[in-house]
């Protein structure tokens, strides 16, 4: 960081808010937009490979939001 920026007036934490959600956004490349042109279509197809992903015997456990 450059020693020129002057934070001395700034105010930790102005922006924090507990409990808040963020989402984050997720670009796909493009040959793939042509088959998931939205969100919808998007979440629908990765909910579809959640079972495959849960029946795994690696032991490794799906993280939950």
């Amino acid at each position: 960081m450059k020693k020129e920026y002057d934070f001395s007036k700034g105010e930790r934490g102005k922006f924090f808010r507990p409990g808040v959600k963020l989402n984050l956004p997720v670009y796909l490349e493009p040959d793939l937009r042509d088959y998931f042109p939205n969100a919808e279509s998007v979440n629908k197809a990765l909910r579809c490979l959640l079972p495959l992903l849960s029946s795994q015997k690696s032991g490794q456990s799906l993280k939950k939001n």
